[in-house]
C-alpha cells in the first residue's frame, strides 16, 4: 500500500509539473506572438526555427514559409559572410548577449527592398544544441526623420552663414555655432575657437548682468523684441559698440537662445563726429549771428544818432531858410515845400531801416518794451488785429535769449503777412522759474505738415536754429484750415 500510495503521489506531481511546463510555454509563445519587435530564432546551422508575427509583417513573409530556410535570404548579399561570421563567434566566445550595433545593419524583405535596422542577439543551449535568437527593429522611419533633422540643420547654418549680421547659437549658456561674420566681429579664427565657450567671455564686463538678467528672461519664455546695445571684447582685446537682438526657443528639452549682433561701432563713431559737426556749426553760427547783431546794431545807432541827427539839423536849416522868403514867391516855397515832405520820408526811412536791422529800444528799454512797439507797428501797417499778453517790466531773460525771442516774433510775425491769409494774431509771452515761453497763434489758412520741412523753407530753419543756439526749444503746431501756432522757450537764467 505504502509503495503503491507514493507511485500515485509522485505521479500526480509529475503531472503538475508537465501542466505548469506547458502553461509557461503557451505563456511564452503568447510573449513571443505579441511582442512588437521582430524576434527570430536560428539553429547552429543559422536555420530558422521560430519566426513570430512582428517578423513576418517586417518582412512580408508567413512563418510557415521560412521556417527550416537559412537566414540569409533576409540579409543582402554582399552582408551574408559578415553576418554568419559574427553569429558564429558569439557561438564560440560563449557570449550570451550582445548590441549588434558598430555598423549599419541592414534587412531583406521577402520582395527585395533593403532597409535599416537595430538588432540584438542572445543564444541558448537546448537539448544539446545552441540556438540564437536576434531581435530586430526597422528604424526606417527614424533614419528618414534623422537625415531631414540632418537636412534643415545644415540648410539652417547655409542660411545663417548668408546672413551678414553676426549670429550664435547658445545652448546651455555655452555657445553651439557661431557664422563667419560673428567669427569676423570677435576676430577668432575658426568656429572650433569659439564653441563650447560662454557668450560672456565676449560680452564687456559692464554688460555682464543686463545679459543675464536678459537671458533669464528668455529662459522664461519672456523675448525682447527691441535690440539693445552692448560692447563685445574681440579676441584681440579691441572692444567694439553692437546692437544685440535675441530670442529663444525650446530644442530636445533645452532652451536654445539665438543672438543676433550688428557692429555699429562705425556708425556711432560716425554719428559722434556729425554730432560734434553740428555742434561746432552751431557756436560757429551762434558767433556769427552774434557779429551780425552787433553789426546791425551798430549801423542802427550810428543811422540813428549820426544820419538821423544830421537829417534833422537839415529840417531846422530849411525851416530858417523857408521862413525868409517872401509869401509872394511861390515858386520857392514850392520847392521848400517838396525838400520839406523828401526830408521827412527820408527820416521815416533810416528810423525803419534801423529799427529793422536792431531795435534799440531793445538794448535801451528791453524785450517787453520792444514786443509792444513791434506789435503795434505791425497793427498799423498790416491791418490785422493783434491781442497782446505780456508779463511784467521786470522780465528776467538774458541779451542773446531776448534777442532770439524777438528775431522769431519778427519772422513769424513776416510769414503771417506772407503766407498765412489770418485776420488776428495773438502774442502771448510767459515766463517762470525755469523758462520763458514766447507763443504766437495766427487763425489763418495753414500748413501741410510736409511743408515745413521742405528743401528750401530757411525761415522755420532759421527760427529753430536761433532757439537752439540759446539753449531753448521751438515747436511749430500747424494743419490745413486750422490756422498756426509757433512755441518758442528758452531757459530762464539763474537767479
Amino acid at each position: 500500500m505504502g509503495i503503491e500510495h507514493e507511485s500515485e503521489r509522485m505521479g500526480n506531481s509529475g503531472d503538475r509539473m508537465i501542466t505548469a511546463m506547458r502553461e509557461t510555454a503557451a505563456r511564452l509563445n503568447g510573449i513571443v506572438q505579441s511582442v512588437m519587435d521582430a524576434l527570430i530564432t536560428v539553429d547552429e546551422n543559422q536555420d530558422i526555427v521560430l519566426f513570430n508575427p512582428a517578423a513576418e509583417k517586417m518582412f512580408g513573409c508567413a512563418a510557415a514559409d521560412v521556417l527550416g530556410t537559412p537566414l540569409d535570404q533576409f540579409i543582402p548579399g554582399r552582408h551574408r559572410d559578415a553576418h554568419r561570421r559574427h553569429v558564429d563567434h558569439y557561438g564560440q566566445t560563449g557570449v550570451t548577449t550582445r548590441r549588434m550595433g558598430g555598423s549599419e545593419l541592414v534587412g531583406l524583405r521577402a520582395n527585395g527592398i533593403e532597409f535599416p535596422v537595430e538588432a540584438s542577439i542572445s543564444q541558448a543551449t537546448v537539448g544539446g544544441k545552441k540556438l540564437f535568437t536576434v531581435i530586430l527593429r526597422d528604424i526606417t522611419e527614424r533614419k528618414r526623420a534623422e537625415a531631414a533633422i540632418k537636412e534643415s540643420a545644415e540648410r539652417y547654418q547655409r542660411l545663417v552663414a548668408l546672413v551678414p549680421d553676426a549670429i550664435w547659437v547658445e545652448r546651455e549658456h555655452r555657445i553651439q555655432l557661431a557664422n563667419r561674420a560673428c567669427l569676423d566681429l570677435l576676430a577668432v579664427e575658426s568656429e572650433e575657437r569659439i564653441t563650447g565657450r560662454s557668450p560672456l567671455e565676449f560680452i564687456h564686463p559692464d554688460f555682464h548682468a543686463l545679459a543675464r538678467a536678459r537671458r533669464e528672461r528668455l529662459m522664461f519664455g519672456i523675448v525682447d523684441d527691441l535690440r539693445v546695445e552692448e560692447k563685445v571684447v574681440r579676441s584681440d582685446g579691441e572692444i567694439r559698440d553692437v546692437e544685440i537682438a535675441e530670442t529663444a526657443f525650446r530644442d530636445e528639452g533645452t532652451t536654445v537662445i539665438l543672438a543676433v549682433l550688428r557692429d555699429v561701432t562705425d556708425r556711432k563713431r560716425a554719428d559722434n563726429e556729425l554730432r560734434e559737426s553740428r555742434e561746432s556749426l552751431r557756436r560757429l553760427s551762434a558767433s556769427l549771428q552774434e557779429v551780425r547783431e552787433e553789426e546791425k546794431a551798430r549801423i542802427a545807432r550810428e543811422l540813428h544818432d549820426e544820419l538821423g541827427q544830421a537829417l534833422t539839423s537839415l529840417k531846422m536849416d530849411l525851416e530858417d531858410i523857408a521862413g525868409t522868403f517872401d509869401p509872394q514867391q511861390s515858386e520857392r516855397l514850392k520847392r521848400v515845400d517838396a525838400m520839406r515832405s523828401l526830408l521827412n520820408s527820408t527820416v521815416a526811412s533810416v528810423r525803419r531801416i534801423a529799427t529793422e536791422l536792431r531795435p534799440l529800444m531793445l538794448d535801451d528799454l528791453g524785450l517787453i518794451a520792444t514786443i509792444e512797439w513791434l506789435t503795434s507797428d505791425f497793427e498799423a501797417r498790416t491791418g490785422l488785429q493783434v491781442g497782446v499778453d505780456l508779463p511784467g517790466p521786470d522780465l528776467n531773460v538774458a541779451k542773446d535769449a531776448a534777442t532770439a525771442l524777438f528775431r522769431v516774433l519778427q519772422e513769424s510775425l513776416t510769414n503771417v503777412t506772407r503766407h498765412a491769409g489770418a485776420s488776428r494774431v495773438d502774442v502771448k509771452l510767459s515766463t517762470s522759474d525755469a523758462v520763458t515761453r514766447l507763443e504766437i497763434r495766427d487763425d489763418g489758412k495753414g500748413m501741410e505738415p510736409a511743408s515745413m520741412h521742405k528743401s528750401g523753407s530757411f525761415g522755420l530753419l532759421g527760427m529753430r536754429e536761433r532757439a537752439a543756439m540759446v539753449g531753448g526749444t521751438l515747436t511749430i503746431d500747424s494743419s490745413p484750415g486750422a490756422g498756426t501756432t509757433i512755441v518758442m522757450t528758452v531757459p530762464s537764467p539763474a537767479a
